[in-house]
């Protein structure tokens, strides 16, 4: 067996601008594996992967969205998403065994900010969550690989933004209270739903109930258009180890998708790669400085983050925590 360092610009390519693909050439590389065939009496490309310098310090969201090879060798899918997705979660891994103590210092800086909160009169509400399977936040957002992640733009790593999982914490309580409504009035429930999402982006009470949560409460907790709300739903960051899978999801009829022709047998499947974060403990946090809405609010999003899921794919079991 022989390992081979392929030549950059003749056996790949990056395709990212000139002066960047100049630094990436020196410091990523393209190898491959030989082995002679008896049979043929030649050596064959086993496999191939891309390898980053040892002393190449990064910055895996700058890896992960910027990167962009191309691959020209024969019988070579030329997105070669599969091998870009590997090179990112084998040099997140190197990153992990040099930051020992990266999370501890994440954790600590996250303290002291809370800690300055608590003096200034607002009430901290801290979660833990596990999420079991899989977890993917982000996969539709623009991508040069078209699928991605959302990765912290300064420390790389995965996280749920506030924004998600205050969005998953009121989409949650718009779909409770509209079954309650849907029940009450005898009205379907997908236009319970519209009344419901309506009447919080107005801020119109509704003389509704749920678990002794009155509606104007949720109001209060998520705020309208004109009235920011007494709860803040703060980034959601990995307590312990960060594991990253490669995952698939396979569209067996592109052409009918694609509204060109109907469904049929003969169109060849497109698997398409992304990335996931799977079997991960996250730290949630609410803010308040009113305790009946925080113990609200965290209610909700437990019910949430158990019963609905935060991110993409959550119908096929994606982003389901276990408290």
């Amino acid at each position: 067996m022989r390992v081979k360092t392929e030549r950059p610009k003749i056996d790949y390519k990056f395709y990212n601008p000139a002066n960047t693909c100049e630094i990436l050439y020196m410091e990523i590389f393209k190898k491959s594996k030989w082995e002679f065939n008896k049979r043929n009496n030649r050596e064959e490309k086993k496999d191939w992967w891309y390898e980053c310098k040892n002393d190449f310090e990064k910055n895996i969201n700058l890896l992960f969205s910027k990167f962009i090879p191309e691959g020209l060798g024969e019988d070579e899918d030329k997105e070669n998403k599969d091998k870009y997705l590997q090179l990112v979660i084998k040099e997140f891994e190197n990153l992990k065994i040099k930051w020992q103590n990266f999370f501890d210092s994440v954790k600590k800086r996250n303290e002291r900010f809370l800690e300055d909160l608590r003096n200034c009169g607002f009430n901290v509400k801290p979660l833990t969550a596990r999420c079991p399977w899989r977890l993917v936040i982000g996969l539709g957002a623009s991508h040069p690989q078209e699928t991605s992640m959302t990765l912290h733009h300064i420390y790389g790593i995965p996280y749920i933004p506030g924004s998600a999982v205050k969005g998953i914490t009121r989409h949650w309580a718009v779909l409770k209270f509209a079954e309650e409504k849907a029940k009450l009035e005898g009205k379907s429930f997908e236009d319970s739903i519209k009344e419901i999402a309506k009447a919080l982006d107005d801020g119109n009470d509704l003389p509704l109930f749920l678990d002794n949560i009155e509606f104007k409460k949720v109001i209060e907790i998520f705020g309208t258009q004109k009235q920011v709300g007494k709860v803040i739903f703060m980034d959601a960051y990995p307590l312990d180890d960060i594991n990253l899978k490669i995952d698939i999801m396979n569209v067996h009829y592109p052409d009918y998708y694609s509204g060109e022709k109907p469904p049929a047998d003969w169109q060849n499947p497109k698997p398409v790669k992304f990335l996931t974060v799977e079997n991960t403990t996250f730290q949630f946090y609410l803010i308040s400085r009113e305790n009946v809405l925080l113990n609200i609010a965290e209610k909700l999003l437990k019910e949430a983050l158990k019963g609905h899921g935060i991110g993409a794919k959550t119908s096929l079991g994606y982003g389901l925590f276990s408290l």
